[in-house]
């Protein structure tokens, strides 16, 4: 007993861990069976895609999708499913079998709400609305366009969110409700209003007013009119928008200018190649020239016209309006011809459950019948459905505007609230930034003030050079080399010691070159001629000295700081060249730039090794000079080439 104890739950658990893999390993199994082969996913792709084909009946590529749909829902695979479910219920709209393309949009809508799709639920409300519409559902079609606004909303798609609203005032416009339809069209343009799609923008626009013409305000209408007409730039578009316009004229009695309208539209031959828009367009032309004038038999023949073109095209709502015309037509003229008319309308209108139009018609049929208990009773009950359908719209989209009005409350809460933190932190970094500023102009000022400073020690230092080279020259010229010269006149008249004269002469001459070197020169609006001065006097019956474009630079705009480093990098060049050369030609080249200004050097002498003029102490000089204004001093020789330098300075 003691050993089962201990032991049992041992066993428990290997048993525990035997069904555990047991049920793995079905489950993969399943998943297994679940799993599509590449073949079978060919076959499924083949479906889809014959699904599609337009040279295909509508028979053969709904028996295609459904056999997609089903592989798809077999194997799980949602995005399958979803375009089986989207592609078969257009499908059913297309071959009118409407209350299945409805119940396959449930499907859809219910699969991607299990999901939490919010995508294919929008496309699947959409759907839903327009199917229910086709089918004469105007309530359930407001209901689902409602839905997809809702779901628009949401998403934050104003554009989706605009067309929806369109749809529901298209339901609300064609059941009567203007006052209704106006509110939902003036919501849709604050979405759409800063979108692309202009089309929708301009349907709005139409439906305001279409509205406002009900309401008796022409103005409005007009105005709404204009808008539409400017934005709408399809054919088709600006057609109906003219008509409209024409309509709205008529009923200010504005009938010439109303027929002046339709009569240019009848000439159009693109509205001439359109059965329906010329049918439209004779059918509101002669009915208005009716209006104008009761006896004009020209305004018979172009309504008659216009009911045999809808009569071929089967256009059965343009058929309504057109019998309703004729009954008002000869309504005094022949009794018997505009109850005709009246009850033609009539079914027309009740075949196509047109409520608005049942109910129009029926009050012609009052005035021209006798006996209407029947058509009473239809009245009385399609009164009261439009009166409950129209209420119930309402309802529907009451509450939808209400959590959209206090969404937009809250937003606007949110965002009052979110400027007001985004002002304090504004003018927090308004404060940052000044202080920033306040900083840099401080670093800055305090940094030119250095600069300024420095250049002005730089042009001391460059100045106090000058004059000590100045002196030295004077000093040597004056005293040195005058008392050698004093010297070498005494030796001469005591004693015929030529060597010692020629040694001396040496010296003076040594002294009166370091003289010339440093001697003072002047750096007003005189240099250029100082400058070509100094290089001519280098030049000799062995040495040509070429000097080119020196008046191109305008020296008058160069400090003279700069003008004196020059002259003597310059000068330190031709005693270079005097000394060491033995060259017979040198150029000296300037350049004006907009920065920088060029001075090149080249001379046809021995030259020197590069080595050499590295530790030339002359050319080392003259490179920091050039250093201390900014500028650069470039060189380049080989033995037995010449030399050549280039001088690079700032303007």
């Amino acid at each position: 007993m003691k050993l089962w104890r201990v032991t049992s739950p041992f066993y428990f658990l290997i048993w525990g861990v035997i069904l555990f893999t047991s049920i793995l390993s079905t489950l993969g199994q399943t998943e297994e069976v679940k799993a599509p082969s590449l073949e079978v996913l060919d076959s499924i792709s083949k479906c889809y895609e014959l699904s599609k084909s337009d040279s295909l009946s509508i028979q053969q590529r709904l028996k295609y999708v459904s056999s997609f749909l089903e592989k798809a829902l077999f194997y799980e695979r949602d995005s399958l499913i979803y375009n089986g479910l989207m592609q078969k219920t257009m499908l059913l709209s297309k071959s009118r079998m409407l209350d299945s393309a409805i119940a396959y949009s449930y499907q859809l809508y219910d699969f991607a709400n299990q999901n939490l799709d919010t995508t294919y639920m929008l496309k699947a409300s959409i759907k839903l609305g327009f199917y229910h519409k086709k089918n004469n559902k105007p309530t359930k079609a407001f209901q689902y366009y409602n839905e997809a606004f809702k779901i628009s909303r949401k998403r934050k798609d104003s554009l989706v969110a605009g067309k929806s609203l369109l749809q529901m005032a298209n339901i609300q416009s064609t059941l009567g409700d203007y006052s209704g339809s106006k509110t939902t069209a003036i919501d849709g343009v604050k979405y759409l209003e800063n979108t692309n799609d202009l089309k929708s923008l301009a349907g709005l626009y139409h439906i305001i007013s279409v509205a406002n013409r009900e309401q008796k305000n022409y103005i409005g209408a007009i105005e709404y009119n204009e808008k539409a007409l400017k934005i709408d730039a399809t054919n088709r578009g600006t057609q109906i928008l003219k008509n409209t316009r024409a309509n709205i004229l008529a009923d200010q009695k504005k009938y010439k200018h109303a027929i002046s309208i339709l009569s240019g539209l009848a000439l159009d031959s693109l509205i001439k190649k359109n059965k329906n828009s010329y049918a439209r367009v004779l059918g509101n032309l002669g009915y208005i020239k009716w209006l104008q004038d009761k006896d004009d038999r020209n305004a018979e023949t172009l309504l008659l016209q216009s009911m045999k073109l809808r009569e071929e095209i089967q256009d059965v709502q343009g058929l309504i309006a057109n019998n309703i015309h004729l009954a008002k037509y000869y309504f005094d003229k022949n009794i018997v011809k505009s109850l005709k008319y009246a009850e033609s309308a009539y079914q027309y209108a009740l075949e196509q459950h047109s409520l608005t139009s049942i109910i129009e018609s029926l009050s012609l049929i009052f005035k021209l019948k006798e006996e209407t208990n029947d058509e009473a009773k239809v009245y009385d009950k399609i009164h009261n459905e439009l009166i409950d359908i129209t209420q119930r719209n309402r309802e529907i989209y009451a509450v939808t505007k209400y959590e959209n009005d206090k969404l937009i409350t809250e937003n606007l809460e949110l965002e009052t609230e979110k400027a007001k933190l985004e002002v304090e932190k504004a003018k927090e970094e308004r404060e940052n930034i000044i202080y920033l500023f306040g900083s840099i102009i401080l670093i800055l000022s305090t940094g030119f003030v250095v600069y300024l400073l420095q250049q002005r020690h730089k042009r001391e230092r460059i100045r106090d050079v000058f004059n000590a080279e100045t002196r030295i020259s004077k000093k040597l010229h004056d005293e040195l080399a005058n008392d050698v010269y004093h010297v070498m006149t005494q030796i001469q008249n005591k004693r015929n010691d030529h060597e010692v004269l020629d040694k001396l002469e040496d010296i003076y001459s040594r002294t009166r070159d370091i003289s010339r070197e440093n001697s003072n020169f002047k750096i007003n609006k005189d240099f250029v001629h100082e400058l070509s001065g100094m290089l001519s006097s280098y030049g000799s019956l062995e040495t040509k000295i070429i000097i080119k474009d020196i008046d191109d630079i305008h020296w008058s705009s160069i400090t003279p700081e700069k003008k004196i480093i020059i002259h003597r990098i310059i000068q330190e060049l031709m005693v270079n060249m005097k000394k060491h050369s033995q060259a017979t030609l040198v150029a000296v080249t300037f350049k004006k730039g907009l920065k920088t200004h060029e001075i090149s050097y080249a001379d046809n002498g021995v030259g020197v090794a590069k080595n050499d003029i590295i530790y030339s102490s002359g050319l080392q000089n003259a490179e920091n000079r050039i250093k201390t204004i900014g500028g650069s001093f470039i060189f380049d020789s080989e033995e037995g080439k010449g030399f050549k330098a280039r001088i690079h300075f700032p303007n």
